[in-house]
């Protein structure tokens, strides 16, 4: 039976471009991030955690994939090394948008402290960096931030990104990708990209909206669901979102 996927999110789906070729970078067992020339996407098993770049794909042989083996997309058809995957019946899975709280509410930040003291203390080396965010100070954030610390993703990448989302979802909506340029891991930028148009994890979908709800309960659920992200993702992410609740309160 040939592969197939069945869910794509939004990230995901911007790469899938008819004509465009690149590698296997990464494979992982239950999954793989592939470099679609500028683009990124993880194909991985249904269950696996859910995100922006995630490409929900059954029936393919995971041990099977190598890094550096060629990626071509064409009309219905993403090749994997030499595994074809029908993209015939692909849909697209957005998180859900979350209303907006009244930036810098009690509640909001209440729920931030909540989802913090879940996710855990940030390291040190990405202190001053958050307080340049939770002051609103960018372009210094950024610099202290983009491409800092360890994981697939450097924690400092995913920092911003959760700040990032924040940011779009107030509707005040920050240049940090472009200003982290040269900065960021390619794989960050991705990512990156997306929490710039408000898309995230599940998990964090869910933090956002208990952060606009005000809600400490579910927001430190959600970061405690946040953890599960990657090796220090989740977390980063969290911190960010944080970070940006924190300006005019």
């Amino acid at each position: 039976m040939r592969a197939r996927a069945l869910l794509a999110g939004p990230g995901a789906l911007r790469g899938l471009q008819r004509g465009r070729q690149g590698v296997v970078a990464l494979a992982l067992g239950r999954g793989a991030y592939v470099r679609l020339e500028d683009h990124w996407l993880f194909a991985g098993q249904p269950g696996v955690p859910f995100g922006p770049l995630s490409l929900a794909v059954v029936e393919l042989q995971w041990d099977d994939l190598r890094p550096g083996q060629a990626v071509h997309v064409e009309p219905g058809l993403l090749l994997l090394g030499d595994q074809p995957v029908s993209l015939e019946r692909l849909r697209e899975r957005r998180p859900p948008l979350a209303r907006r709280a009244v930036h810098g509410s009690g509640a909001t930040v209440a729920a931030a402290a909540a989802a913090v003291e879940m996710a855990g203390p940030p390291p040190r080396s990405l202190a001053a960096g958050l307080r340049a965010l939770r002051r609103g100070l960018i372009r210094d954030g950024v610099r202290r931030l983009a491409g800092r610390g360890e994981g697939l993703t450097p924690a400092g990448d995913d920092v911003l990104a959760g700040y990032a989302a924040w940011r779009h979802s107030i509707g005040a909506p920050a240049p940090v990708t472009a200003l982290a340029a040269g900065r960021s891991s390619p794989l960050g930028r991705a990512y990156l990209r997306c929490a710039e148009r408000g898309e995230l994890p599940d998990a964090g979908a869910a933090m956002l909206a208990a952060l606009h709800a005000g809600d400490s309960r579910a927001a430190a659920s959600a970061a405690h669901a946040l953890r599960g992200w990657g090796a220090s993702s989740g977390s980063a992410l969290a911190w960010g979102m944080c970070a940006g609740t924190a300006i005019g309160a």
